[in-house]
């Protein structure tokens, strides 16, 4: 079995934080097109597997085949780049993990799979095909993740913003009762010496009265 090990790095939606995920495609017969079939493979991170079948389809009518879905992805007339014949394409997505699953792809060449023994010219080529398509899968989930954590990052400062303007509104209310309270205290005050003044007042005028009073019964 014969390994093509490339790395790529990719963000860990840790802050701060980096991971490096290795994209490696291996050769090797799998059960795919029928039978036992020479193959090769790669595992795709954070993708699903509805996501990459979804691309490996759109890559496959890219390069002119036939799509048809059963257990298997079959593109059936495919014409890829560079090669003089058409070929039929067989893929499968297994799941490995929730974010892991592998990517099997064997190429149906008109009586042999492409192998690297046999043809070694358009198995690199194809090999660094499916390489790129593993790395930009994944490349592109992650991306989606960024964005949807972009998202919620957004949301918490808006949150963060309504909680600061009303603060501030909070800070104003208190600023004006405060001055309402300082008038009040001055009210309070003042409403104290007017009570003095008026209770004097009050004495003067029985003083008043009582002459008043003496002067009527003065009378007679």
């Amino acid at each position: 079995m014969k390994k093509l090990l490339l790395s790529v790095f990719a963000f860990c939606l840790l802050p701060f934080a980096f991971c490096q995920v290795s994209i490696e495609v291996s050769e090797g017969n799998k059960n795919i097109g029928g039978g036992s079939n020479n193959a090769l493979s790669v595992t795709i991170y954070e993708a699903g597997k509805s996501e990459i079948e979804k691309a490996w389809k759109s890559e496959m009518k890219g390069i002119k085949g036939k799509v048809a879905m059963k257990k298997e992805i079959f593109a059936d007339d495919a014409q890829f780049k560079g090669w003089s014949n058409t070929c039929d394409i067989y893929a499968q997505v297994n799941k490995l993990e929730d974010t892991k699953h592998e990517l099997i792809v064997s190429v149906d060449l008109g009586g042999a799979y492409l192998s690297s023994g046999q043809h070694a010219g358009k198995f690199k080529e194809f090999k660094q095909f499916v390489y790129g398509f593993a790395v930009s899968t994944t490349k592109d989930a992650i991306a989606g993740q960024v964005k949807e954590e972009e998202k919620k990052q957004k949301g918490i400062e808006k949150e963060l913003e309504e909680l600061v303007k009303n603060k501030e509104k909070l800070d104003k209310l208190i600023e004006e009762s405060k001055a309402k309270i300082e008038q009040a205290e001055k009210d309070i005050e003042q409403n104290g010496k007017d009570q003095e003044a008026k209770t004097k007042e009050i004495e003067d005028q029985k003083k008043v009265v009582e002459e008043t009073v003496a002067k009527e019964q003065a009378v007679k």
